[in-house]
């Protein structure tokens, strides 16, 4: 019997290499359903809210790391809810007070192509992490309730001519 490098034997080592590949792909398996399993959670934990708005005003695009359009938008309509942000959402629509509006694109962590045609006066169907006023950052100098995460593996966002995620 003739040994293949560090191994007694041919065979010996197309049964380690067998056995690595199967280990490695028992690794990536459960990688992957802890990937998922934490984008559940993640998504559990959120306040995910599906709204109809309209585009009052495109701010410049934020280009310091990962790339966001930044709007500001008028909740029009909630299509589906969440009990924990309603109360917020519902003063947004009542007192028609602008929504910031984050939307990641440009790298597989947000929608990886433009979006065009985001300009005062669209509508749009967003679904996202709805984050109060009172728990939100300010932007531009203001206090205001933030949508984002409008894109995969939380949300959508849809212009008249096309759904991106």
């Amino acid at each position: 019997m003739m040994a293949f490098g560090k191994f007694p034997s041919f065979s010996a080592f197309i049964e380690s290499f067998e056995a690595e590949q199967q280990r490695l792909a028992d690794e990536r398996e459960r990688d992957l359903r802890t990937f998922e399993e934490r984008v559940k959670a993640r998504r559990e934990e959120r306040s995910i809210v599906e709204v109809d708005a309209l585009i009052d005003k495109r701010d410049p695009d934020d280009t310091s790391g990962a790339k966001h359009y930044q709007l500001r938008i008028r909740i029009l309509d909630v299509i589906h809810g969440d009990a924990r942000v309603d109360a917020d959402v519902q003063r947004n629509i009542t007192e028609r007070t602008d929504v910031f509006l984050a939307i990641r694109f440009g790298d597989r962590e947000g929608v990886l192509k433009g979006i065009p045609g985001l300009d005062p006066g669209v509508k749009l169907r967003l679904k996202g992490e709805w984050i109060p006023r009172e728990q939100a950052n300010n932007h531009g100098g203001e206090r205001v309730s933030v949508l984002h995460f409008t894109h995969h593996p939380i949300g959508f966002t849809c212009t008249p001519q096309k759904c991106f995620s």
